[in-house]
C-alpha cells in the first residue's frame, strides 16, 4: 500500500481527528525522553485510536502489509524503547485509554493504558488503597508504559516493581486478534502466565489495551530519615544489615557525594555535603509501628559508624529529606553539558564493589561520575558527566565497562528501564546463547512479521 492509502485506511478506522499525518506535527512523536538527536525518518502516521476494536482493526490492517506499529504513551521511555527511527511505521498513541475503575471488593483497579499512573494512584487512595509501584516519572507517565517495561521506582525495595501488581491484561496480537490474560482472581494458572510475559515485552508482542491492577490496603503512616556515612563501604555495609534486620524499609535511596554536592549547591539545605554517601529512607504501615522501625534503623547505622542520622517528625521535615532525591538530575545539569546514565542492579552485597567500580572507571577515563539509585534492592543509577564530543566518546567506553563488570558479579544492565535499544549488545553476554534464542523464539511465534516496534530488544538478531 502507498502512504497516502495506509492513512486514508486508519482514518476509516479511528476518524480523519484521531490521525496526525502532518510531517509538522510528526516531528512530535520522534522524542521521549532518551532521545538526543532528531531522525530524518518521519513515520507514516500516528493513530489516536479509542477502542480495542480500532486498535485490532489497525493491527489487521498492519499484519496484512507488513507495517511496522509503535505502540507510544507518554515518551517517558529512558533506554529508546521505542523504534523511532525507522520509516514508514504506524505510530499507535494509547493515551485516549483513560479509564480508571476501582473494585474495592476484589482489591484490583481496571485501567487503561493510557492512564496516568499518579491518578491511578489518586483514585485507589480514595478507597483506602494503595497501588504500590512509583517510578520517578509517575506523576506524568502512563501505565501502559509502565507495564511494558516492567517500570521500577523507589517503593520497589518492599513491594516490588510493575509486574507484581499485574493481574490481567487485555492485548491486541500482531494478526488483531484480542486476547484475555490472567483474572480478578487471586490465584488463576490455568496455562502458561502470558500476563508475565507481556509485562516487560516493551511493545514488541501485541498492543495492551486493559489491564487489571492488584492493589492492597494503604499504609497508615510514613517516616523519613536521613542517614549520612563518612565511608562508602560503611554505608554499603549498612544496607544489607537493614535488609536482615527484620524491618523492610519501603524506601532506601542511596546518593553518592558528587550527588551530595551537587543538590546542596543546587538547593542550600543544610545536606551533609562531607559525607562520603547518604541513605535516604521510609518505612511505613500502622502509626504505633513507625517509631520502633525507625529506632531500629538508628542502632543499625549507628553501629555501623554513621556520621549523622535525622528522623523527620513533622511533613515539613520529610518533605525536607526528599527534596535531596527530587532534586538529583536537575542538580547535575548544573554540573555537566550532559551525562550518561544506566539502571543496572547488582546482588546488594556487592554495592560497595559496584560503586568503587564506577570510581575507579572515572580515574581511568578522567570523567566525572556520581551515583544515586534504589539501595535496597540494589538499583543503581551511575552519572557519567560530559562536556565536549571526545568526553562524551570516553563516557561511553566507561558505561560499557562498567555494564561489563556488573554482569560479571551476577548483575543485570536493567532493573527497571528496560532493554530498549541501548542495551541490546549486552543480551547475550548476560543471557547466554540458549536463552537469547527462546526469546527469540517467543517473539517470532507471536509476531511472525516482526512488525511490533521492530528493533528494540533484540535489533539485528531477528531481521524481516
Amino acid at each position: 500500500m502507498q502512504d497516502a492509502q495506509i492513512i486514508k485506511a486508519v482514518a476509516d478506522i479511528v476518524g480523519q481527528e484521531n490521525i496526525v499525518a502532518d510531517k509538522e506535527e510528526l516531528v512530535c512523536y520522534l522524542f521521549n525522553a532518551r532521545s538526543r538527536e532528531l531522525s530524518p525518518n518521519l513515520p507514516i502516521l500516528a493513530a489516536q485510536p479509542h477502542t480495542s476494536a480500532e486498535v485490532s482493526q489497525i493491527m489487521r490492517l498492519a499484519y496484512e502489509n507488513a507495517i511496522p506499529v509503535i505502540p507510544r504513551g507518554q515518551g517517558s521511555c529512558l533506554s529508546d524503547n521505542t523504534t523511532l527511527d525507522m520509516p514508514g511505521t504506524i505510530i499507535l498513541s494509547l493515551t485516549h485509554f483513560k479509564k480508571i475503575e476501582i473494585d474495592p471488593a476484589t482489591l484490583t483497579a481496571v485501567v487503561g493504558p493510557g492512564a496516568v499512573t499518579a491518578d491511578i494512584k489518586k483514585m485507589a487512595a480514595t478507597h483506602g488503597l494503595f497501588y504500590p509501584p512509583d517510578p520517578a516519572s509517575y506523576a506524568y507517565s502512563t501505565i501502559g508504559g509502565n507495564i511494558a517495561t516492567d517500570a521500577g521506582g523507589l517503593q520497589c525495595v518492599k513491594y516490588g516493581t510493575t509486574k507484581s501488581y499485574v493481574a490481567g491484561l487485555e492485548v491486541v496480537l500482531p494478526t488483531g486478534d484480542i486476547i484475555h490474560c490472567g483474572s480478578k482472581c487471586i490465584k488463576d494458572v490455568t496455562g502458561y502466565n502470558l500476563t508475565q510475559l507481556f509485562t516487560g515485552s516493551e511493545g514488541t508482542l501485541g498492543v495492551i489495551t486493559e489491564i487489571i491492577l492488584k492493589l492492597i490496603p494503604l499504609p497508615e503512616g510514613k517516616k523519613a530519615m536521613l542517614v549520612a556515612f563518612g565511608d562508602v563501604d560503611k554505608a554499603a555495609h549498612a544496607i544489607s544489615e537493614i535488609m536482615v534486620s527484620g524491618v523492610v524499609p519501603s524506601i532506601m535511596e542511596f546518593m553518592d557525594n558528587t550527588l551530595i554536592r551537587a543538590v546542596e549547591e543546587a538547593t542550600q539545605q543544610g545536606f551533609p555535603v562531607d559525607a562520603a554517601a547518604m541513605l535516604l529512607i521510609e518505612v511505613d504501615g500502622y502509626k504505633n509501628t513507625l517509631d520502633a522501625q525507625a529506632e531500629k534503623i538508628r542502632e543499625v547505622c549507628e553501629r555501623l559508624g554513621a556520621v549523622q542520622i535525622r528522623i523527620a517528625t513533622t511533613d515539613e521535615e520529610a518533605a525536607h529529606i526528599w527534596t535531596a532525591r527530587r532534586m538529583s538530575l536537575s542538580a547535575l545539569y548544573k554540573k555537566a553539558r550532559s551525562r550518561l546514565s544506566g539502571d543496572p542492579a547488582a546482588p546488594i552485597n556487592r554495592l560497595a564493589d559496584v560503586l568503587r567500580k564506577l570510581e575507579e572507571l572515572g580515574k581511568k577515563y578522567n570523567i566525572m561520575t556520581g551515583c544515586y539509585g534504589h539501595a535496597g534492592d540494589g538499583n543503581v543509577h551511575p552519572c557519567i558527566l560530559f562536556n565536549t564530543d571526545e568526553e562524551h566518546q570516553r563516557a561511553i567506553k566507561l558505561r560499557g565497562e562498567f555494564h561489563e563488570f556488573i554482569i560479571s558479579i551476577g548483575g543485570t544492565v536493567s532493573a527497571e528501564h528496560g532493554v530498549g535499544h541501548e542495551k541490546i549488545h549486552y543480551l547475550e553476554r548476560q543471557l547466554g546463547k540458549a536463552q537469547l534464542d527462546c526469546l527469540i523464539s517467543i517473539k517470532k511465534a507471536i509476531d511472525p512479521k516482526n512488525i511490533m516496534n521492530p528493533g528494540c530488544i533484540f535489533g539485528e538478531y531477528i531481521h524481516g
